[in-house]
C-alpha cells in the first residue's frame, strides 16, 4: 500500500531532520571527535550485520575499494568533520537551512565538471538561495560578511554541504558493482577510520572526551544511536525502499521535509532562539532551492544528517 510507503518515506525524512537535533544532544556531553567517531562505526556495525549476502564483501576488486574509500573521505569524513565542528559553534535551525542548499552545489560541481548544464531559468534560484545563506551566517547585517565577523559554526555548515556536493557527484560517476547496503557499509566503515586520526589527535593534545562539566546520561547515548540508526541506517534503508515501490522522482521529494523538521524541531525541542533574519533567511534559501529545481526532482542521495 503507497500509505505505508508515504509513512516511512517521511520516517526517513524525520530521521535526518532530527539528527541534527540528536547531535547537538550528544555535542553537549561529548566532544565532535567522538560523536562522529562513534555514529559512524556504529552505523558500519549495524549495516554489516543487515548485509545478508557477506560473501560479496570478499571479491571486490582494488579499484571499488579505492573509489569507496575516496567517496567516503568526501560524503562522510570530511562532510561530518565540517558539519560537527560547525553544529558545535551553530545552531541546529542554521544547520538545517544551510543544508538545505545541497542540490545546488550539487548542481554547480557536476556542471563545472561537464557532467550537467545549468539552465537559464536555474540561475535566479542559485542567487536566491546563496543571499538566503547570506543573510541566515550575517544575522541580516550584511556588513558583517565584508568585515568577517560572521559565525564561524556557519561557514563551517557551508564547506559541509560544498564536501556533500562533491560526494554526490561522485556517486553519479562512479559506478559501484555493489549491493546498496553493502555500498553504504564501506562508506561508513571507510569514513569511520578516516576519522581515527582527529580523534587520535584529540587524545594525544590530551583533550577530554568529554566535557568534565558534563555528566554522561542516557539521553547522550540515545542521541547518538538515534543518528547511528535511525540517521545513518533505517532513513537510508526506508529511503530506498520508497525509490523500489514509488519511483526515485516521488521519493526524492520527501527530502524537502528535512530543513523544515530540522527547523521546526529546533525551536519547539532545543527551545533555540530563531531570530527574524534566520526566518527570513530560511524562507529566501528554501524558494530559491523550490525555483532552481522546479520541474526537476532532486537527485536522490543521503541526506547530510
Amino acid at each position: 500500500m503507497k500509505i505505508k510507503v508515504y509513512i516511512t518515506l517521511s520516517l526517513a525524512a524525520f530521521f535526518w531532520g532530527g539528527s541534527a537535533i540528536a547531535g547537538k544532544y550528544a555535542l553537549g556531553v561529548f566532544i565532535p571527535s567522538v560523536v562522529t567517531c562513534l555514529r559512524f562505526a556504529m552505523a558500519a556495525l549495524i549495516l554489516f550485520i543487515f548485509i545478508d549476502d557477506k560473501k560479496e564483501l570478499r571479491h571486490i576488486y582494488f579499484i571499488t575499494h579505492l573509489r569507496m574509500a575516496i567517496t567516503a573521505l568526501f560524503g562522510v569524513t570530511l562532510c561530518y568533520y565540517f558539519y560537527f565542528n560547525g553544529l558545535n559553534r551553530s545552531t541546529a535551525f542554521n544547520a538545517g537551512i544551510i543544508e538545505a542548499t545541497i542540490p545546488l552545489i550539487t548542481l554547480v560541481i557536476a556542471a563545472m565538471l561537464g557532467m550537467e548544464r545549468i539552465k537559464f531559468w536555474q540561475l535566479p534560484g542559485l542567487i536566491m538561495a546563496y543571499c538566503g545563506v547570506a543573510i541566515t551566517i550575517s544575522g541580516g547585517n550584511i556588513a558583517m560578511i565584508k568585515d568577517a565577523t560572521y559565525n564561524i559554526g556557519d561557514i563551517l555548515l557551508l564547506i559541509s554541504t560544498l564536501c556533500f556536493g562533491i560526494y554526490n557527484v561522485l556517486i553519479k560517476k562512479w559506478v559501484i558493482p555493489l549491493s546498496g547496503t553493502a555500498r553504504m557499509f564501506f562508506l561508513f566503515f571507510y569514513g569511520s577510520l578516516a576519522f581515527l586520526p582527529w580523534l587520535g589527535m584529540d587524545i594525544y593534545h590530551q583533550v577530554p572526551l568529554r566535557y568534565p562539566d558534563r555528566a554522561i546520561t542516557a539521553l547522550s547515548f540515545g542521541s547518538l544511536a538515534f543518528m547511528a540508526l535511525g540517521g545513518s541506517v533505517l532513513a537510508y534503508l526506508f529511503f530506498n525502499q520508497g525509490i523500489d515501490r514509488i519511483g526515485a522522482s516521488k521519493a526524492a521529494s520527501f527530502i524537502n521535509l528535512v530543513p523544515f523538521i530540522t527547523v521546526s524541531l529546533s525551536v519547539f525541542v532545543l527551545r533555540e532562539p530563531a531570530a527574524l533574519s534566520q526566518w527570513a533567511g530560511a524562507m529566501v534559501i528554501i524558494a530559491g532551492v523550490i525555483l532552481s529545481n522546479r520541474g526537476k526532482a532532486p537527485a536522490p542521495a543521503i541526506a547530510p544528517q
